[in-house]
């Protein structure tokens, strides 16, 4: 005992290295001696450094010179190590491409107008009267302008249309100058007028016919249209039915026209 007393701290060395080298031995083994009593593993423990303690000196021992302590090197016990796990391959994102270096999207080409379409005769319809003197107003103010005129009878209303034109382009810039009319571009001829009328005079000057439609207008209202394609200038009373062309007929010729029945 007093060889224990005397080199205590030696032997404190000892039983640490001594513990040390089983929990080196325990770990390079897979030995857990403490898995059985605890489900998971138990984390790592602090091992702090014991502090030395002071044995009561016997009073007849003669004091002893304080030793210098020994520095001590604390291995601590690892956890069991936990089975290896495959890292996760980690996602790889493309790259952003730059606004500069991004295809751009081509816009969608205009559909190409077949060429049938764009050459031909085209006219340009400015206006529709159920008063025939408007549209012999607009016809005067248009042909003053240098338009090419024509006035078309359609059922009870009379046409006002610019042209001919030989191709659409043509057509277009027209109808572009005359925008506020709201004009409307039209391929080919108009057809002939359906059904019968009555003719009660034909002229070479526009304002010639004024005084005629002002007449037939006053003496019974009557349908009166226009039809202009140069250099002729045709007041038509229609359209009339089959039934009542003879009635109509002698009527207008009572009021002094000469009357020329039209199909």
């Amino acid at each position: 005992m007093r060889w224990l007393r005397d080199n205590w701290i030696d032997a404190l060395i000892f039983a640490v290295f001594a513990v040390t080298v089983v929990g080196i031995v325990l770990f390079l083994t897979g030995v857990n001696p403490f898995k059985a009593r605890t489900p998971a593993p138990a984390p790592a423990p602090q091992v702090e450094r014991p502090r030395p303690q002071t044995p009561a000196a016997a009073p007849e021992a003669p004091a002893q010179p304080e030793e210098e302590t020994a520095p001590v090197t604390v291995v601590p016990l690892l956890p069991e190590a936990p089975e290896p796990q495959a890292p996760a391959e980690p996602a790889r994102p493309e790259p952003a491409q730059p606004a500069a270096a991004r295809p751009a999207t081509p816009a969608a080409p205009a559909p190409a107008q077949p060429a049938e379409n764009l050459t031909g005769i085209f006219r340009v319809s400015v206006g529709a009267f159920g008063n025939p003197l408007n549209a012999l107003a607009l016809a005067e103010q248009l042909e003053a302008q240098g338009y090419p005129v024509r006035l078309e009878p359609v059922g009870r209303v009379t046409r006002v249309v610019v042209g001919p034109y030989d191709n659409r382009a043509d057509a277009e810039r027209a109808a572009a100058q005359l925008a506020k009319y709201e004009p409307q571009i039209y391929r080919g001829d108009t057809p002939p007028p359906a059904g019968r009328y009555l003719q009660v005079g034909a002229f070479k000057r526009l304002d010639s016919a004024r005084a005629v439609v002002a007449k037939l207008r006053e003496e019974g209202d009557w349908p009166v249209v226009l039809n202009y394609r140069q250099p002729w200038l045709k007041v038509w009373v229609g359209p009339v039915d089959d039934a009542e062309v003879a009635g109509w007929k002698a009527r207008l010729e009572a009021l002094g026209f000469e009357v020329v029945e039209v199909r």
